[in-house]
């Protein structure tokens, strides 16, 4: 199993290749998402204190808490928009996170429940996921959080 300083280790160096990406290189961080969500499943496991899912692309879910919660990461570049939600796997997921990448920096905008955030989102038939919208997200976190306290 990965240990927490693995990755740390590993979030460092992906988010310093992604700074080159885009500093260096000029591409615009939205080019890389397959990095960009890798480092927010680091992100994820090292804010909750977690362990990554078994295997890449677990289905379903990214991370598993301490106390066995999974959850799901998005982790996206855009300032506006929305974030797919899986139809197909939401029932094995407990929590969502979504991430947001911005000025070489990753920045929580939810970390919740997968059913609070699926009833906040729309469903897109055409692509059979739900899909919320960044600034619901947001607003959902501070409803949520205002809730827990």
């Amino acid at each position: 199993m990965i240990t927490p300083e693995q990755i740390r280790v590993l979030y460092d160096k992906y988010l310093e290749l992604i700074k080159l990406e885009v500093e260096i290189f000029g591409v615009k961080p939205t080019e890389v998402r397959h990095l960009i969500g890798r480092l927010g499943e680091f992100y994820c496991a090292l804010e909750v204190g977690g362990t990554l899912a078994h295997t890449p692309n677990q289905h379903g879910f990214d991370v598993v808490c301490k106390n066995g919660r999974r959850i799901s990461v998005k982790t996206t570049a855009q300032k506006t928009g929305f974030v797919p939600i899986s139809s197909k796997t939401v029932h094995v997921v407990d929590d969502l996170m979504i991430i947001q990448y911005l000025d070489g920096k990753l920045s929580t905008i939810y970390y919740g429940s997968v059913k609070s955030a699926v009833e906040a989102a729309r469903f897109y038939e055409q692509v059979g996921n739900f899909e919320l919208d960044i600034a619901k997200a947001r607003k959902l976190a501070l409803t949520e959080n205002t809730s827990q306290a």
